[in-house]
């Protein structure tokens, strides 16, 4: 079943409706900040509900008579079996089967190999898929060493985490000992569910602010800055030289699915090979999207600082160990040298066995199903991390490049710092390995250590009992990430008190998180470790940048010490320097109404003036075009100006959802035109706007598609098509492009009428017919002259709309003549 809240490519395949008769899946999150949690789980409407992270995840599941499955019914009826003791995790994994993805089916007759002579930290996250598997569930594109995403649900459980394609086993699927499989929740009707979520090499790397810090004592703040100012730079060289295939993914590939249901206006007018640099509204629309990342660099949309420094050359990748030299039953030997990764084209950075527990700990107990960023640093070696992170979670390895393209590496101009060495705060756990007896005896029954856990049934009570065990939990990952950020910020002005801090209060990041979207349980040792260091800055004073302020806690925001010069701030103050600059090169500033308009690269792109202009000489729709745009300019205006005095924030807010209602609007207008109708319309927006000084302000030409309403952007695109400014999309079971020139054609006639007295359009809107008779005209019950040049019988005629006539000469309207559009 398609998901409609993601893109359409993506489906709800364990829902599959043929399988289990159901004729529609629903899904809702309730937010435990923003619901009522106890009453909803009480009041029990739904088929299905689980916990995530901060929310409850309600599914209604309806069958093929349109009646919603009972919940009492939903286990059963789709096979599940649950065997847990922390109903919490049970909901990750649940979530993990449900979600949308972009391929999966239920296969039979699987064959799924075990292999126990991998096992362990060295292979946790990460099994082996033959390539016919893949291509059998619909990745075509799939080859050899390729990576993605992985679940598999079945008969012994869930298997969740990564996967690498294979073309040298024998079997569908080898997964590497049994700490990979999951079974606290397994499939007993006999079916095999799998889905894949494919994975790549990520060729831009930014750092957030978190990284940014922890990182401070190896680049230091003026090199965040010069890359700060090469990606600006970068990106306005490659935008003007039509180079933006180099920061979007996959610009160019087109496919039936992803054209039809695209609503990137940027992206499809690239795919019809509309020269994007020609037209303000994508040069803006491009812009936008790259500076709403840099804006990012500096301040979220209500002004509060976030950092996202683009690495120079920077990659992202996905930790593996190295399993590329295997067998028929995926038993490997590495090519890979210790202290050594390689980093391959398809985004595997592959380990050597023997480095991978050492090399997953440092990383904040990361597994081979995590992502990590890659910042290429002198001597051919790398910085390794992952998100979130500790002061210390890095790695600094050599690094060998195999089918990627990488500059030489960014000067190193600090120090490494160490990981946190501290006492795991673990529940106690009774050692019994010296006592030899008692060891065989515990894993004859494959009992290792004793535990406590006992199995819950999945009911509303228990789940209440777990929603009120964790749900204060969701904040706590936010609280202790900024915790870690003050602290990171201290050591760079006060490195004394940041060593005193670092050695006094101790707690594990990975544990807090853990405990929020793994395990359910409480972190209260961690947490009160994060709250006594708050409580030591403020009794010693220690200044923190200005440009944390918002992100500590508020109920000692006024006690802390703020910074007069931070460099975190100066940072902050000069990245925004950047983006201002560059704001301004690109789009100019003011309005050419209000006449303080400052020109940028935008005001002087080399728009086909002369090509739409000729092509609009004799448009039949011109009068209509020239309203509409009028129309459209009226209410644009009014909301600038009623919006022009609020604060920043609110102002680009209150715009936002004003522009939507209008664009809306506007496009429930256009919905009566046909496609070559609407095109004709698009050359009348397009040369009534470009010929002028307002080029710059084209938004009327790119709306996207909004509430099922066909999009201005497609008109355009279509008619620069038309005009072989762009190619036709043709579609035969494939999709081709081709430049072909093509005339519009519609019937629709119009006449003009005209009274020697003023006359208003406004007067005649909902006029239905029109009297012709002795060139005259009887409409609402005035009788006009019909204009000399018309050639027309006498007759009824409906109307199709009735509009201001328009001066061809310098467009202003004609206060004493109408257009009257007649319906065929």
């Amino acid at each position: 079943m398609k998901d409609k809240t993601a893109n359409n490519s993506y489906e709800y395949h364990f829902f599959n409706s043929t399988i289990h008769k159901i004729s529609k899946v629903e899904f809702q999150s309730l937010f435990f900040s923003e619901a009522d949690i106890e009453r909803t789980l009480l009041e029990g409407r739904f088929s299905f509900a689980y916990l995530r992270e901060d929310k409850l995840r309600n599914i209604d599941v309806y069958d093929t008579q349109g009646v919603r499955i009972k919940s009492n019914e939903f286990l059963k009826r789709f096979g599940i079996v649950i065997n847990s003791s922390n109903l919490f995790k049970t909901g990750k994994y649940l979530s993990r089967v449900f979600r949308p993805s972009k391929y999966g089916s239920f296969v039979d007759n699987l064959d799924i190999h075990m292999n126990q002579n991998h096992n362990g930290k060295v292979t946790d996250g990460i099994s082996l898929i033959s390539l016919r598997l893949a291509h059998r569930l619909g990745w075509k594109e799939a080859q050899p060493e390729m990576s993605s995403q992985f679940t598999l649900f079945y008969k012994d459980g869930l298997v969740k985490g990564h996967c690498v394609v294979s073309d040298k086993i024998e079997h569908d699927v080898v997964i590497y000992g049994d700490d990979n499989i999951k079974k606290e929740i397994t499939l007993t009707n006999g079916l095999n569910y799998i889905a894949l979520e494919p994975v790549k090499l990520g060729n831009s790397l930014r750092l957030d602010i978190q990284s940014l810090l922890n990182l401070w004592e190896v680049f230091e703040g003026e090199k965040y800055l010069q890359w700060a100012f090469e990606g600006i730079e970068k990106f306005k060289e490659d935008l003007f030289n039509g180079k933006l295939v180099n920061w979007l993914d996959n610009f160019n590939e087109i496919d039936n699915e992803k054209y039809e249901n695209e609503n990137w206006t940027l992206r499809k007018a690239i795919w019809s090979k509309v020269d994007f640099r020609r037209y303000p509204g994508l040069v803006r629309a491009a812009w936008t999207m790259f500076r709403s990342s840099i804006l990012t660099y500096a301040e979220n949309s209500k002004g509060e600082p976030v950092f996202r420094i683009p690495v120079p050359d920077g990659k992202r990748a996905y930790l593996r160990v190295d399993l590329r030299n295997h067998n028929k039953d995926g038993n490997f030997c590495t090519t890979v040298k210790r202290q050594n990764v390689e980093l391959d084209k398809y985004g595997n950075l592959w380990l050597n066995p023997n480095d991978a527990y050492d090399t997953l700990t440092t990383l904040g107990g990361a597994d081979f199903d995590d992502s990590v960023g890659i910042i290429p640093v002198e001597d051919n070696k790398a910085i390794i991390y992952r998100n979130p992170n500790q002061y210390g979670e890095l790695v600094h390895a050599k690094i060998i490049y195999k089918g990627v393209k990488a500059e030489a590496g960014h000067n190193i101009s600090g120090s490494f710092p160490s990981k946190y060495s501290f006492v795991e705060q673990m529940e106690f756990k009774r050692s019994v390995w010296d006592n030899t007896m008692l060891s065989e005896w515990l894993k004859k029954r494959e009992k290792l250590i004793p535990t406590n856990n006992i199995i819950m049934d999945y009911t509303i009570a228990n789940l209440i009992r777990a929603y009120n065990t964790i749900k204060d939990n969701s904040t706590n990952i936010g609280y202790a990430a900024n915790g870690e950020m003050a602290r990171s910020a201290i050591r760079i002005t006060q490195e004394d008190y940041f060593l005193k801090i670092k050695n006094r209060f101790i707690w594990s990041l990975e544990r807090i998180i853990d405990a929020t979207v793994k395990d359910g349980i409480a972190a209260d040792e961690d947490m009160k470790a994060v709250s006594d260091m708050y409580e030591y800055i403020i009794e010693n004073k220690i200044p923190l940048p200005k440009s944390l302020f918002y992100r500590l806690p508020k109920k000692i925001q006024d006690k802390v010490c703020l910074a007069d010069k931070h460099p975190l701030d100066e940072l902050l103050e000069a990245v925004k320097y950047f983006i201002e600059e560059a704001d301004k090169e690109i789009l100019g500033s003011g309005s050419v109404s209000k006449g303080n308009r400052v020109k940028g690269k935008i005001d002087n792109l080399d728009i086909p003036i002369i090509e739409i202009g000729r092509s609009n000489l004799d448009n039949p729709l011109f009068e209509i075009g020239v309203s509409l745009l009028g129309y459209y300019n009226k209410n644009i205006a009014i909301l600038l100006d009623i919006t022009d005095k609020l604060p920043t924030f609110e102002k680009e807010m209150k715009r936002k959802e004003g522009i939507d209602k209008i664009q809306k609007s506007f496009l429930s207008k256009l919905s009566k035109y046909t496609i070559d109708e609407r095109c004709l319309l698009a050359k009348v927006f397009a040369y009534q706007i470009y010929k002028t000084n307002r080029a710059p302000h084209d938004s009327i030409l790119w709306i996207r598609d909004i509430d099922g309403l066909h999009g201005t952007a497609n008109d355009t695109i279509q008619m620069l098509a038309n005009l072989e400014l762009g190619c036709q999309i043709k579609n035969n079971g494939s999709l081709k492009r081709v430049r072909e020139k093509k005339v519009e054609k519609i019937t629709t006639k119009n006449i003009r009428i005209w009274s020697s007295d003023s006359v208003s359009s406004i007067k005649y809107e909902c006029a239905s017919e029109i009297l012709i008779e002795s060139n005259k005209a009887l409409i609402n019950g005035s009788i006009l002259n019909v204009g000399e040049e018309c050639r027309i019988s006498e007759g009824v005629y409906k109307i199709y709309s009735v509009v201001q006539a328009i001066s061809r000469s310098n467009s202003r309207p004609l206060k004493n003549s109408l257009v009257v559009y007649l319906q065929n």
